[in-house]
């Protein structure tokens, strides 16, 4: 028997949105978990906030609860693994967000037959409005699984992919808002080079980016029919998709989340080199 129902290791950013959006979804009550940081000063912010118990140390956390949220920088993992091994048990499962490091890697860690689920959330997860990426690995019930696929959901939205499409998930939704924020950008730029005031310029372009994807969120159909929707022949804005076909978008957006894609690639082969 466990005293608590989930410990988290970490109270970063996307560890502390995983808190809060577990206790004010109410997919847990606060008397079920228990947390840790090396940031000792977080203990009375999260407490305060949260109304959870803040563990002793890391072992004291596992040794407690039954789902164990990692939410560490990877160059931490492995300091943070050796502390825990002598505290799991088959019965435990691992909820891991550290970027850039498999299930398999965790487990041989280990060297104990425990289950691992890999969770690549993203940015917009701080407002509960997040994008994840899960990946199940071996020993992980469909019961724990069911389990940990609704805790991420109490941040956002999720997808369940294959281990080897982890890290073109990270290229598409845990690099994707930085895409967003830099053609907003560009955006807001262009309506002030042409006379805007730039508090108009950037509420015309947020709340129009935020209206499209609320209107893209809810059309099945294709999105190039979207696009003709707006676009009239002759009109404004086949005049402006005219220079992005020209300048090749399309080529520059595909090469783009091939770069991402490679990168995390090579960060998780360097990284499991670097921790081994």
């Amino acid at each position: 028997m466990f005293n608590f129902k989930l410990g988290i290791i970490g109270c970063g950013n996307m560890g502390k949105a995983i808190l809060s959006g577990v206790v004010n979804s109410r997919f847990l009550s606060p008397v079920e978990i228990i947390a840790t940081d090396l940031n000792k000063d977080l203990e009375k912010v999260i407490t305060s906030s949260f109304g959870i118990i803040w563990g002793k140390s890391n072992y004291d956390v596992v040794k407690n609860s039954k789902y164990i949220l990692i939410a560490v920088k990877p160059q931490s993992l492995n300091d943070v693994l050796g502390e825990i091994k002598g505290a799991l048990n088959k019965d435990n499962v691992i909820i891991s967000i550290v970027a850039g490091i498999p299930t398999y890697y965790i487990q041989k860690r280990l060297d104990l037959a425990v289950g691992v689920v890999r969770v690549m959330p993203n940015a917009p997860s701080l407002l509960g409005k997040g994008m994840s990426a899960i990946t199940k690995g071996d020993y992980v019930s469909e019961k724990d699984f069911d389990f940990i696929v609704n805790l991420v959901k109490s941040i956002g939205e999720c997808v369940i992919v294959d281990e080897k499409y982890q890290n073109v998930a990270t290229a598409l939704s845990g690099s994707g808002p930085a895409y967003f924020f830099m053609l907003c950008k560009h955006l807001i730029n262009a309506g002030i080079t042409e006379g805007l005031p730039s508090d108009v310029a950037r509420k015309l372009v947020v709340e129009t980016l935020v209206g499209s994807a609320e209107m893209m969120k809810n059309y099945e159909g294709d999105v190039d029919k979207l696009i003709k929707m707006v676009a009239s022949p002759g009109g404004t804005t086949e005049a402006a998709l005219s220079k992005f076909y020209k300048r090749k978008i399309d080529r520059i957006i595909l090469e783009a989340v091939k770069s991402a894609t490679k990168r995390a690639e090579e960060l998780q082969g360097l990284l499991e080199l670097k921790i081994d």
